[in-house]
This record gives C-alpha cells, sequence and structure tokens, in this order.
C-alpha cells in the first residue's frame, strides 16, 4: 500500500511516503514559510524524488489535531481535495498519538503549546500493541494540573512536542523520572502517522473532520464580550 501522509498541525510541515512498511521518503521542515506556502512544494519533490505519481496513491493520512487551527485545516483541506480527486481513502489520526508512536515503548506525553496558559496533552503508554495506548485521554489542560496528572505514574515519563519547554521544569520539580525526548524524536514525523495510518479505519474524503478540542482564541473572546454585554 503506497501511502502519503501529511502533519502540518504546529510550526513543523512533514511529509512522507511509504510502501507498506517501508519509508520511501519524508521532509520534515520548521521554518519560517507558511504551511501554504511549504506543502504542496514538499509533496511535488517526494513524488520527484521517489519517482512516484500521485495516480499510484492507495491510502492518504494526516494529522486532525488538536495543534495549530489554520495549519491544521491546511493539512486537512489539501487531504480532503487529494481524496476526492484521486478518489482514495483518507485517515485523520491524533497529533498526539502520532508523537507519541515515536517511542519504542515507555510513557510518553506528548504536549503541544495551546496558549492561554494550556498545553494540548494526552498520557500513552508506548510498545504494547501496533498503537500507542491512551491512558490521560486528550485534553487542553493548564502545566500544573497535567503535572499533578502524572504524579499518579511511578515510573519514567518521555515529554515531546513543541509544548515540551512550557512542562518540563515544573515537571522535574515533581515528579521522579521525567525525561526530555532528544531532538530527533521531539516533534512532529510524518513517518511514524504513516505506519500509523495502515493500521488505523479509513474513510472518505467527505468525513474527514479536524479535533481542535477547544474553541479558538478569537471564539472564546468573542464570546466573554457578548456575555459581558448581557
Amino acid at each position: 500500500m503506497l501511502v502519503l501522509a501529511i502533519d502540518t498541525t504546529t510550526s513543523v510541515c512533514s511529509v512522507a511516503l511509504a510502501k507498506d512498511d517501508k519509508l520511501l521518503a519524508e521532509i520534515t521542515t520548521d521554518l519560517a514559510r507558511t504551511h501554504s506556502q511549504r506543502l504542496l512544494p514538499i509533496v511535488e519533490t517526494l513524488f520527484a524524488g521517489t519517482g512516484r505519481k500521485p495516480e499510484e496513491l492507495e491510502l492518504l493520512a494526516v494529522t486532525r489535531g488538536p495543534g495549530s487551527f489554520t495549519g491544521l485545516r491546511i493539512g486537512i483541506a489539501t487531504v480532503k481535495g487529494m481524496g476526492l480527486a484521486l478518489d482514495l481513502p483518507v485517515v485523520g489520526i491524533s497529533t498526539l498519538q502520532v508523537l507519541a508512536h515515536n517511542f519504542g515503548s515507555g510513557l510518553v506525553c506528548p504536549v503541544l503549546n495551546a496558549r492561554l496558559d494550556q498545553v494540548y496533552t494526552a498520557l500513552y503508554r508506548s510498545g504494547q500493541g501496533l498503537m500507542p495506548e491512551c491512558l490521560i485521554p486528550e485534553q487542553a489542560i493548564s502545566v500544573r494540573d497535567l503535572v499533578d496528572k502524572l504524579g499518579n505514574y511511578d515510573e519514567p515519563v518521555w515529554f515531546c512536542g513543541d509544548g515540551v519547554d512550557l512542562v518540563f521544569p515544573l515537571a522535574a520539580e515533581m515528579l521522579s523520572s521525567p525525561r526530555r525526548a532528544p531532538l530527533h524524536l521531539r516533534g512532529n514525523r510524518a513517518a511514524a502517522l504513516a505506519d500509523l495510518a495502515r493500521h488505523h479505519p479509513s474513510c472518505s474524503a467527505d468525513a474527514l473532520t479536524p479535533n481542535y478540542l477547544r474553541d479558538s482564541q478569537a471564539e472564546i473572546q468573542l464570546r466573554r464580550r457578548l456575555e459581558g454585554a448581557k
């Protein structure tokens, strides 16, 4: 099965082509240019470099959130458009689960900067099956509340994602064995998404939806203004 996997849910833009259990190519960048400028040129480069064509694809995969509202919309819109144009099934997988899948075993806590003094997070146990097992469900939560929840687990916890620097100082004070992920495992990797997609149920492009976990900051501010005007 030839899979194209796209992750644009953070500042990282990562795209991979995989055939069955072999990674053919992957490009991952974290540059100033927006995903709308980078994504399609990266996809074209992967096809050109591997000698593959879009018509050969059998599955499309995308991270469906949480993460940057704009970023995940770009990724989902791109995959929906390709899915409809090529009549392909699509798979949408949690950004947090994909981050956890980078680790072979143990407890993994992906954390993404959700702003408003919160992080998007969950806790997974990797290495027990084809997919990471979710122990603490996905949520937007304060750093303090997250670290309090993790205190219930008396074993090492790996932290990854773009919110590591927000969480790790407090985790180092309050947890017995917090571990900061090394650079190559800290960020989003489309290769991990492509691997998970092979074992995940697919849907039609029309059925693909984002998972924001929380209203946007603009929506929250508007609701507060409306409540204040009553």
